[in-house]
């Protein structure tokens, strides 16, 4: 389960030569994850530090029962392009029983990463796709 993608370009978030060994080549965000990290935590939620997939960096998210994360990789091979999205994983068991509140936080951290976002000075051309 995941939000729609928000895409953006910004030169504010400088990638550290060798940090795509961690993800895919040529895959970058490191410094973006960090940043928004900051920033969730000054929003409210509570953040576990950040951390490499094969598909950039992640950034997770304390929540109730299950796993929540922000996404944040470049785009196209870029350093100046980006694309974040929040998804979730695990509770099965919360699905089985009908409490599953994935929905409720993903949309909880979505609001709240479009927010820093977009009162970022140095984001431009936010745009937000739905999946």
């Amino acid at each position: 389960m995941h939000s729609p993608l928000i895409s953006f370009n910004s030169s504010a978030f400088r990638a550290v030569p060798g940090e795509d060994q961690n993800t895919h080549p040529g895959v970058f965000g490191h410094a973006l994850a960090v940043w928004l990290a900051d920033e969730l935590e000054d929003h409210g939620l509570v953040t576990r530090g950040v951390i490499s997939e094969d598909f950039g960096w992640c950034i997770p998210i304390v929540t109730s029962a299950h796993r929540t994360y922000v996404a944040c990789a470049s785009a196209d091979d870029s350093c100046t392009a980006w694309k974040v999205f929040v998804f979730s994983e695990g509770g099965l068991l919360a699905r089985l029983v009908g409490r599953d509140s994935r929905s409720r936080d993903i949309d909880t951290t979505f609001s709240k990463v479009s927010t820093v976002l977009a009162r970022s000075p140095s984001v431009r051309g936010l745009a937000v796709t739905p999946t």
